[in-house]
């Protein structure tokens, strides 16, 4: 939902090295659960969808 490669492209577009350092699929947390309603009606999630991904990005300065 939030665009891995959006934020390393943008970090990369501030002038830093940046790069996924990590992915994981995990079920929703309780954050995710309550919001759900909303989500789908903003259409950015299905009704089967029950996992997110977190995602870890690294930025350095060279």
């Amino acid at each position: 939902m939030c665009g891995a490669q959006r934020t390393v492209d943008l970090l990369t577009a501030s002038g830093l090295v940046a790069k996924v350092g990590a992915r994981a699929s995990v079920p929703w947390g309780p954050v995710l659960r309550s919001r759900r309603a909303w989500l789908e009606q903003q259409g950015l999630i299905s009704e089967a969808e029950d996992l997110e991904v977190l995602v870890i990005i690294r930025a350095q300065n060279l």
